[in-house]
């Protein structure tokens, strides 16, 4: 496992914050490159650090962006996201996290927890390598997500009607996403289009 990946750790208790990133110095192949009690200055210095992963208390979110924890780091899609609780979060919160860590966890439960998560990265980056949809696929499902008809996705792209249908079969086949609107989501998910560029 190679070392050094960056951690920011964000929560409000500042004897948390220090203690975490005490424990964490116990781990070589982790470093801790900001910690913050602050949400504002974890979203305004986190670009400069790049870091592999937040370790954020869910509480420093905005009750409204608790559930849409994807959205809030959207432009660090490689960053990892592990919960730091003290207290009780609902299972179908915590889903969202690559990984937990509680208060009362020892060392040795944080940096199994930490470990996990790296071999998730890998896994993931391997996993990338092979993309799911073709080029030409996501060039029709930006279109689709435009509002284009199929006549007018293959005058888009110079392709004949009949090879718009069978990418957009192959698209609904590899997402397992059938409607227009759902499938619009997932290409703002995964980057492809901004919220601004739909109709």
């Amino acid at each position: 496992m190679p070392h050094n990946y960056k951690i920011v750790l964000a929560d409000p208790s500042p004897i948390t914050l220090i203690g975490l990133a005490y424990m964490i110095k116990e781990l070589p192949e982790f470093e801790v490159v900001l910690k913050s009690t602050d949400m504002h200055t974890v979203m305004t210095r986190i670009h400069l650090t790049n870091p592999d992963m937040l370790i954020i208390n869910p509480v420093m979110l905005d009750y409204s962006k608790r559930m849409m924890l994807r959205d809030v780091f959207r432009d660090l899609p490689k960053m990892k996201v592990v919960a730091l609780t003290s207290l009780y979060f609902e299972s179908q919160l915590l889903k969202q996290y690559d990984g937990v860590i509680e208060i009362n966890d020892n060392l040795q439960r944080i940096k199994s927890t930490l470990h996990q998560v790296i071999r998730t990265t890998q896994k993931d980056q391997e996993e990338s390598e092979s993309p799911m949809l073709s080029d030409r696929e996501k060039e029709v499902l930006i279109c689709l997500s435009k509002g284009k008809k199929n006549s007018e996705i293959a005058d888009a792209l110079n392709i004949s009607v009949h090879t718009v249908i069978t990418h957009r079969k192959n698209i609904i086949k590899k997402t397992g996403i059938k409607s227009v609107a759902a499938l619009t989501v997932y290409a703002i998910l995964h980057n492809l289009i901004e919220e601004k560029d739909i109709l």
